[in-house]
């Protein structure tokens, strides 16, 4: 497919995690929507992801980025991606999520100038996140609402979380559309140009949590909102072990960034930009 025929980039951040991986990747061969490209933006160089691909085949490009592990730096593994990106409109999802089959098409829908499209996930429990592992064929049962709906007590059972997410409905949608809804790294979309204009994530934060909350602020600072998706574009979030670490520098961080009104933070995308723009011609 030629670059001039795709219409998205799903950049998807993952550390080591091949089954995951494998998931995430079916899911999206799912989508009714297939003019898009994906950009794999790991944070190590994990020999297995690399395995992986190597052994498969997919309906869509994969451009697979990877950096030395040194620690958590998923900030700097995406700005790589959004540096790479082919098309104009971006879209983002973790390496634990598994994006619904309309995720692509209605990310596209929702889509406006100087807006950010945030989106939520349902938590599924620790038993069914095995299940989709083993199987991510499952899938296509939870996007079934009558489906969805008999499994209700087994899902709650199974300690899962935002199980109203699962349901996509216009009306649940509207009735809180204009409720103020946050970024969160497993699911939002923007226009390159737009992230360009606050630099990407900011690559001084060194710790895990507050990446995202910092983006919205300064996406904020310049005009660019944030626009709920919540209802229309749910994606399903594997159970893991929660691996937070060193918040408490991040938000001090961007609590001082915020004081100083730093929209474009200093140490972002655009150092990725001219490197691409190099490879590019050498390639010619």
């Amino acid at each position: 497919m030629s670059h001039s025929t795709l219409k998205a980039s799903v950049i998807i951040s993952i550390y080591q995690d091949v089954e995951a991986l494998h998931a995430i990747l079916y899911a999206l061969s799912r989508q009714i929507e297939q003019r898009f490209e994906v950009i794999i933006a790991e944070d190590c160089e994990c020999k297995a992801v690399r395995e992986y691909l190597a052994q498969h085949t997919f309906p869509f490009a994969i451009n697979h980025l990877t950096q030395e592990d040194k620690g958590f730096r998923k900030t700097k593994a995406v700005n790589r991606a959004v540096a790479a990106a082919k098309t104009e409109y971006l879209m983002f999802l973790d390496g634990d999520c598994l994006p619904h089959s309309q995720y692509v098409a209605e990310h596209l829908n929702q889509r406006e100038n100087n807006r950010v499209c945030t989106g939520r996930r349902v938590h599924l429990g620790p038993t069914m996140s095995r299940w989709f592992r083993k199987k991510p064929s499952l899938i296509k049962l939870i996007e079934n609402r009558l489906v969805y709906t008999l499994l209700g007590l087994p899902l709650v059972f199974d300690h899962t979380k935002n199980y109203e997410i699962g349901f996509r409905s216009t009306t649940l949608h509207k009735r809180q559309a204009k409720k103020y809804l946050t970024i969160v790294g497993c699911n939002w979309s923007v226009s390159r140009a737009d992230m360009l204009k606050i630099n990407g994530y900011n690559e001084d934060l060194p710790g895990v949590g507050g990446e995202d909350d910092d983006l919205g602020w300064r996406f904020n600072g310049k005009g660019i909102h944030e626009k709920s998706v919540k209802f229309v574009i749910p994606v399903y979030h594997l159970h893991h072990v929660e691996r937070r670490a060193d918040v408490s520098t991040n938000l001090q961080i961007i609590k001082q960034n915020t004081a100083q009104k730093r929209y474009y933070c200093k140490n972002g995308v655009d150092k990725y930009l001219s490197e691409t723009h190099e490879k590019l011609k050498s390639n010619a």
